[in-house]
């Protein structure tokens, strides 16, 4: 075998192939890893750090990244249960067009706890759902108050962009429930 074998086609393509080959075995063994990076904001910069270096951060701060991750995952569905709280609503707003499926009450100026009240008594559905919502909202800012930031900067910042994620989803859910009960208050 003479260096003209060495240098021929075929084993230059044989050799691109299994590098090629070696190379996605590692990207799909390592897919939560590169996905997680790059969903942390570090984008492409992170993943390349990564499969040059390797994991660059301490133990510790790993454990506080990887627990902000699982708290930003469910952040996701909780958007995504907004959403559909904010479809409950509009169709109770609908549904009380008509006006109330109660009996009529003879004093015209109710409180506020009182029409809360009439709201949740004609759609007990939403009750539950805004109930379910807020204790969830609730337990991941506790989850997120409980993450150690071990004095590192990033771990601190990403803990304060999802308390404030957290609190536009509670006052988003506070704003629907208010435009719900100043419609009430107008009839």
């Amino acid at each position: 075998m003479g260096p003209s074998a060495l240098s021929s086609p075929s084993l230059r393509s044989a050799t691109a192939a299994a590098a090629v080959i070696l190379a996605t075995g590692i990207l799909l063994h390592q897919r939560n890893d590169l996905l997680s990076y790059y969903r942390r904001r570090r984008g492409m910069q992170g993943l390349l750090q990564l499969l040059w270096i390797g994991d660059f951060l301490p133990p510790n701060l790993r454990q506080s990244m990887d627990e902000l991750d699982k708290v930003e995952e469910r952040m996701g569905s909780s958007e995504e249960q907004l959403e559909h709280i904010e479809i409950l609503v509009e169709r109770a707003r609908l549904e009380s067009v008509d006006g109330s499926t109660l009996p009529a009450k003879d004093d015209v100026t109710s409180d506020e706890l009182e029409l809360k009240s009439q709201l949740f008594q004609q759609n007990p559905k939403l009750r539950t759902r805004i109930g379910i919502f807020s204790n969830k909202l609730d337990t991941l800012a506790a989850i997120i108050d409980s993450v150690k930031s071990h004095s590192d900067e990033e771990v601190k910042q990403r803990k304060k962009q999802l308390i404030n994620r957290i609190v536009e989803l509670m006052n988003e859910l506070d704003r629907m429930i208010a435009s719900f009960n100043l419609d009430l208050k107008d009839r």
